[in-house]
């Protein structure tokens, strides 16, 4: 009887030292990938992830920039890191992510991203924000300026290129991009917008778009520019640059900020050695959207 008291008291030791070298649970993420369907019928990958035991503060669906994907460059840290400290993340495949030949339309992101912000929602959670890179800025931007998404308590923007015509000017000088617009003008006006165009992207390369997408992205109707677009919202914005960023000038966060809306309240912050994906900046970049993100939460 004693020994068996003895050796049940030494197993219950035994359990209490192994638990006191095991990671701490709050620390633990749930991952899952989900298959989303667009009401376009468009299928999309994603990743959801999750605090566990607790329940996240609040949810952030994540788009990445152009030739992007939800699980490289900053959505292989950024997504996991946000989780790690509370907050739910679904990272998602725009339609037209990765690199290759492009022919979608800019205003296709708007379901793309539903999809997205429906799941979280599927979720429970109600307080939603939602991230974009690069050019995901430009499409997070849209988003919200176009469906005044009730669910959607703010942005965050990290490396904003700013308008896209704009930025091939910056690139490539005014004579060189006004060309290859007009020339996708005068495809598009000929019923040809199908039509494939050899594109420059100067340090992304070269690729291929329809007349159409040139159209889409870079026309003076176009859907992607962001300066009229975060002039139309009233949410909180927090756009974050690193100023050694060679794609997109950081002078456009300032820029962004100047054009925001009556009432929003933008915040910029930069962040010195920086490039365009914060390489050796990952922790700098985490505690800047943690710190927004837990400010806002609070109001």
């Amino acid at each position: 009887m004693r020994t068996n008291k003895l050796l049940i008291f030494c197993t219950f030791l035994v359990a209490i030292l192994v638990c006191s070298s095991c990671p701490k649970t709050e620390q633990g993420v749930r991952t899952e990938l989900i298959e989303l369907q667009t009401t376009d019928g468009v299928r999309l990958n994603s990743v959801l992830r999750e605090p566990y035991p607790e329940r996240a503060k609040a949810g952030v669906v994540m788009v990445h920039g152009y030739g992007g994907n939800f699980y490289s460059g900053i959505m292989a840290f950024l997504p996991q890191a946000l989780s790690r400290r509370g907050f739910a993340t679904l990272a998602l495949n725009m339609r037209d992510h990765d690199l290759g030949p492009k022919k979608n339309l800019f205003e296709e992101n708007l379901p793309d991203i539903t999809s997205g912000v429906d799941e979280m929602a599927r979720h429970g959670y109600e307080a939603l924000f939602l991230y974009g890179h690069s050019m995901g800025t430009n499409r997070v931007l849209f988003y919200l300026a176009e469906t005044e998404d009730p669910r959607i308590a703010g942005l965050i923007l990290t490396a904003p290129p700013g308008n896209l015509f704009q930025w091939n000017v910056r690139t490539f000088g005014l004579e060189a991009a006004t060309q290859l617009l007009h020339r996708a003008q005068e495809l598009k006006t000929e019923g040809k917008g199908d039509t494939w165009m050899v594109i420059d992207l100067g340090p992304l390369g070269k690729t291929l778009y329809t007349a159409n997408h040139v159209v889409s992205l870079r026309g003076p109707q176009t859907f992607s520019d962001p300066f009229m677009n975060i002039g139309r919202l009233s949410k909180p914005v927090l756009i974050v640059h690193g100023l050694a960023d060679r794609l997109a000038d950081p002078q456009v966060a300032d820029q962004l900020r100047n054009n925001a809306g009556t009432g929003s309240q933008v915040t910029v912050r930069k962040v010195v050695g920086g490039n365009h994906r914060f390489r050796q900046h990952e922790k700098e970049l985490e505690e800047i959207i943690v710190q927004w993100l837990v400010q806002q939460i609070k109001q």
